[in-house]
């Protein structure tokens, strides 16, 4: 069984305390923000991720650091925050926002991490967090393959998730999404860490499969008959497949590549640019360009033939 990952931090003024899981997790004055404990010191024996994980650690460099204003791997937010769809980005030691907002807009708080990519400052991050804002219900297991930060598997769980997995290739993002998890109120038993050598058909959630995966990555991984196996055998039947990370003329070859299995859904079919991402310009000084989101729903398949099929894609 896997330890909850607990930030134990240093008491400053009852303004920064945040209870979590029964836990106190100290973070919101410049005190609190301010001390290594935030980052656990570096110690990742608290950790939920498997010993594999972290093992294969860089352990040269911090993994997570804070700031009043930059998050993910060094983006630029503003003082006040992000707002996409229902959720407020902010960076780790921002301040919290001065008017209520009734809870209809729910903050997000993040650190600066090492491979911990993903803030909203990009067009397809935004998109994502639109989408899962709009889509989640309450009571779902989402998906989160390429969580970087782990922002849109916080979306997620804000948003009523019951459990999300969040999975990535590098260990030091599953560390920075596990720690921003953690600032942000959740615990282990609502959020799993895991590495992409860990995944494999039909184990996320054995016998059922999750309900909603999301999965922003670049096209060259997307389109692998192994990645194509790894996403929708852990989807169950008539669960919802959120893919983003892509450009509007990838969209044919990743409708190809998952049309077998996937019945898209044209309504949530959305483009946006870097012009129209509030941000993006500001804290990248270029123009990354304009980018999809592509939205389907997984067919009803028998499972004798879908298992054949799967097990062919995995091993190509």
């Amino acid at each position: 069984m896997k330890s909850t990952h607990v930030f134990l931090l240093c008491l400053a003024s009852s303004s920064c305390i945040r209870r979590a899981s029964g836990f106190v997790i100290q973070w919101k004055t410049k005190e609190c923000a301010d001390s290594s404990l935030l980052h656990a010191n570096e110690d990742t024996t608290s950790s939920g991720l498997t010993q594999w994980v972290i093992e294969n650690l860089e352990t040269e460099q911090m993994i997570t650091s804070s700031s009043a204003t930059q998050a993910g791997e060094g983006d630029t937010l503003p003082r006040e925050g992000l707002v996409i769809g229902t959720v407020r980005v902010l960076a780790a030691e921002a301040e919290p926002p001065q008017q209520q907002e009734n809870g209809l807009i729910r903050s997000i708080y993040l650190l600066m991490g090492r491979n911990g990519w993903g803030t909203g400052v990009h067009p397809t991050t935004r998109l994502c967090l639109e989408w899962l804002c709009e889509q989640i219900q309450g009571g779902e297991i989402v998906l989160d393959y390429g969580c970087g930060s782990g922002i849109l598997s916080i979306a997620a769980l804000h948003m009523g998730a019951a459990r999300c997995v969040g999975v990535d290739i590098e260990a030091e993002a599953l560390i920075t999404a596990e720690r921003n998890v953690a600032l942000n109120e959740y615990d282990s038993s609502r959020f799993e860490g895991l590495h992409t050598r860990e995944i494999l058909p039909y184990e996320i959630v054995p016998g059922r499969g999750v309900d909603v995966c999301i999965a922003n990555i670049l096209i060259g991984q997307l389109v692998r008959p192994s990645m194509v196996a790894a996403l929708v055998s852990n989807i169950r039947n008539n669960g919802i497949l959120c893919l983003s990370g892509i450009r509007p003329h990838e969209v044919a070859s990743l409708k190809a590549a998952y049309g077998e299995s996937i019945e898209w859904i044209d309504d949530h079919y959305a483009e946006l640019s870097a012009e129209e991402t509030e941000g993006s310009l500001a804290s990248y000084g270029f123009d990354c360009g304009r980018w999809s989101r592509l939205v389907g729903r997984k067919r009803a398949a028998d499972d004798k033939s879908e298992i054949e099929r799967m097990s062919e894609l995995a091993v190509s």
